[in-house]
Order: C-alpha cells, then sequence, then structure tokens
C-alpha cells in the first residue's frame, strides 16, 4: 500500500476515534490534580460543543461526491478531477448504465475512491436528435443522484458553446432542473501568452482574457435562460514526474507533482465544500483537504480549551491552577498531535509546550508568574485579580494552541513558532476588544 495512503487512513482513524482518545487523556490526569468526578466533569466539558460535534457526526457516514460531467471530448474532464485531488487518479468504469449517451466512472488511488462520475459523451456533438436517448441518460442521472452537474468550456474556443448551453440546459429541465449546476472555464492557462504557466506569473492581459472569456460564458447562459450557480475559470494544467503505468516491472506508480500549474481550485473547492450535501463534502474534504478538516476540528478545541483554562484561572488561590493549566494545555497539544497522525505522551507534551513556542523556558516561567501575579490584586480588590489572570491563561493557551497547529498540521519550524505566538496573543487581544 502507498505510505501517503496508510498516513492518510492512520490520520483518518484518529479522527474517527477523537472521543475516545480523549476519554483516555482524561483518565491519564494524575490523581492529585483532579479527582473522579471532576475527571467526568472535564470529558463532558470538552466533548459538549455543538459545533464540533456535528463535524465529528458528519465523519462517520461520508460518501464521496458524486458528479455529472457535461463537456465535449478534450475539454479536460479528467485534468480537471486529478486537479481537484491533487492526485493522478485510476479512471475506473463501472457497471453498464442503460445509455450509450453516457458512462459511469469511479476515480480511485489505493482502493480508495474520490469522486463518483457520470460522463455524459460529448453532449451536444451529436448531429441528431435522439429523444429516446436524451430520455434514457435523464433517467440514469436521477437514479444516480448526483450532487453536482459541472458543465466544462475550453476558454480557448467558442464555437459551439451555444448548442452545449442549450443540450445542458434541455438535460437540466429533463432532470427536474434542481441541480446545481457549476460552469467551469478551463484550460485558461493556454489563453495569451500561454507560455506563461506560473498562475502567480500571469501577466494582466491574461487575467483581463480570463475575465471576458468567463462574463461571455456568463451572458450565453443567461441568453438561453440557464441559471449557472457559479461560473469558475480554471488551470488544471499539472505535469507529473511520470506516468503511472511507467515502472518495472508492471506495478503501479503513483506519481508526484513535478509543476503545479493549477489556478482557481482552491476556489473551486471552497465552493462544492459548501453547495455539496454534508457527508459528500465532509468526503471531499478528508480526502482532498485532510488538513483543513483537522484544522476546523482544532480551531474547536483550542476556543474549548482557552474557556476552560479562563475558568480554571479564577481560582483565588495563588499557584492553585498552575498544575492544572499545565495539564490542559498539555492535552490541547497532545489532541492537536493527534489530529496530525501523532500520539504524544504527558511528559513530551509539557516539555513541546515550554518549547513550542519558541520562547523557552524562560518565557513560559514569565507568563506563569504574571497570570499568578496578578491574583494578587484580589487581596485590595476581590475578585479583579482573579479575572485578570483568567484573560492571560485564555490568552496564552489560546497561543499554545494556535502554535501546535502551525507545527503539528502545517509544518511551520520550531524557530519561526515565536512568531505564531505573538501573532496569536495579538488576535487573542483584538478579540478581546470586539467582545
Amino acid at each position: 500500500m502507498n505510505p501517503k495512503f496508510e498516513e492518510m487512513q492512520k490520520r483518518l482513524s484518529h479522527i474517527g476515534n477523537l472521543n475516545n482518545y480523549i476519554e483516555q487523556l482524561v483518565d491519564k490526569v494524575p490523581g492529585n490534580l483532579i479527582s473522579q468526578k471532576q475527571r467526568r466533569k472535564l470529558v463532558d466539558a470538552i466533548t459538549d460543543d455543538e459545533d464540533l460535534n456535528a463535524l465529528l457526526e458528519g465523519l462517520k457516514n461520508p460518501r464521496p461526491p458524486r458528479f455529472v460531467l457535461v463537456g465535449r471530448t478534450g475539454v479536460g474532464k479528467s485534468s480537471l478531477i486529478n486537479a481537484i485531488s491533487g492526485k493522478y487518479l485510476a479512471e475506473v468504469s463501472d457497471v453498464e448504465i442503460g445509455t450509450k449517451e453516457a458512462r459511469r466512472f469511479t476515480y480511485e488511488s489505493d482502493g480508495q475512491v474520490y469522486f463518483e462520475v457520470i460522463d455524459t459523451r460529448g453532449i451536444g456533438e451529436s448531429e441528431t436528435f435522439d429523444t429516446k436517448a436524451e430520455e434514457e441518460l435523464a433517467e440514469v442521472i436521477r437514479e444516480f443522484r448526483p450532487d453536482a452537474l459541472l458543465f466544462l468550456q475550453k476558454a480557448t474556443e467558442r464555437a459551439h458553446i451555444d448548442k452545449d448551453v442549450l443540450a445542458t440546459k434541455q438535460l437540466m429541465d429533463r432532470t427536474g432542473g434542481d441541480l446545481p449546476l457549476i460552469a467551469i472555464l478551463t484550460h485558461i492557462d493556454e489563453l495569451n501568452p500561454s507560455r506563461i504557466k506560473e498562475p502567480d506569473r500571469y501577466p494582466e492581459d491574461k487575467l483581463g482574457l480570463i475575465e471576458e472569456k468567463a462574463g461571455q460564458l456568463d451572458r450565453i447562459f443567461k441568453q438561453y435562460g440557464l441559471d449557472a450557480t457559479a461560473i469558475l475559470p480554471v488551470s488544471s494544467y499539472i505535469e507529473w514526474d511520470r506516468h503511472p503505468d511507467d515502472t518495472p516491472g508492471g506495478e503501479q506508480y503513483d506519481p508526484d507533482m513535478a509543476f503545479d500549474g493549477r489556478k482557481g481550485i482552491e476556489e473551486l473547492l471552497d465552493f462544492l465544500e459548501e453547495s455539496l450535501d454534508v457527508r459528500a463534502a465532509i468526503h471531499l474534504g478528508l480526502t482532498v483537504r485532510l488538513n483543513r478538516v483537522a484544522n476546523r476540528i482544532a480551531e474547536r478545541f483550542i476556543r474549548i480549551f482557552s474557556a476552560l483554562s479562563a475558568t480554571v484561572a479564577l481560582s483565588p488561590i495563588i499557584a492553585s491552577d498552575i498544575a492544572v493549566l499545565l495539564t490542559l494545555q498539555s492535552m490541547l497539544v497532545m489532541i492537536i498531535a493527534y489530529l496530525s497522525g501523532r500520539e504524544l505522551e504527558f511528559k513530551t507534551a509539557r516539555d513541546l509546550l515550554i518549547s513550542l513556542g519558541g520562547i523557552g523556558a524562560t518565557g513560559f516561567t514569565l507568563r506563569m508568574v504574571a497570570q499568578q501575579g496578578t491574583k494578587f490584586a484580589n487581596l485590595v480588590f476581590p475578585g479583579a485579580g482573579s479575572a485578570l489572570s483568567a484573560t492571560i491563561a485564555s490568552g496564552g493557551t489560546y497561543a499554545i494552541g494556535k502554535a501546535a497547529v502551525a507545527y503539528y498540521l502545517r509544518g511551520v519550524p520550531e524557530n519561526k513558532l515565536q512568531q505564531v505566538i505573538q501573532d496569536a496573543q495579538d488576535e487573542f487581544h483584538e478579540k478581546q476588544k470586539e467582545q
């Protein structure tokens, strides 16, 4: 099995097992810090989050997105699918679907299905009108229950657009007309100057031409009364280091990108994740944007643990909460590491906690001293010091969580995390001002 796929499966397993992992973490907290009753309350406090639970619930039954692809031969259907996934996927034909006007595929890698697709065979290319064939195609699409219809049109071509749009409108009408229709303008890298494939080097003239072509397609859609949910220009241009079958002994090779000329794909993914059925959107996120899903979960835990830290720090007894805060912050680091596929021991997490911010043991100690020092204010103004202590503890936990995300999920090196900590603290203070 491909090592990358094994790593992805491990991370998926970790994400699906989060609640059990949290209970195991709480059980490992030393008995002199919290009682058995407090352990149950801590588990409930961590896991009783509506947004987090909705996200984790959706992870239980994800399914591959189902698309109907409409576009002429050579429009770049498979290239688009590969660009969306960021992998060279195998095109596996499914069972016969009862019509010559379309084929059904799954796009797979290492046994993992990324997408299920009905590829209409050059809708609009036929010179004859076959009502029976169109009805058969419409029935197949209805039974397929797609999440969206993707209309693909090459940016470098103008001929036949009217005919293809009209054929698509007729297909939409026959299938009920309520499918999200996403118009995708492909091959924008081939617009002049076509020699420039690096998206960040596209000159103004090329960007202007892309905008003009998108506007042209929008006008044609409106002319025929076809309502596109979105019109998105993309480049699916990728150079792979070798062909997947290009290996000695006939073993299939999982190629890596030698050059990435994709543009507009992130915007397309954003749109799809917002538009698809939640199970399909989560599957898309898990297979294509696993780090993004892990980041969303990590952000929820950062909020939860920051709030818990504030509650703990409200204790008016000086130094009573240092050990508990350190334990909570260690747990947060361990959970974020777990989302990345790693498992840490408490001792390792505590050591990392001190070094993660790139500020060393001295800086960590000073922060704790500052947090505890505010409690002296309670001697003069009861409660005031504890409130200030809570803000410092919450902000510190927030910054630690952000640093852990940067380190484990984004691969930011340790020597760059001091700036992450500072930015997170500034962000936290700005949010406090807004509240």
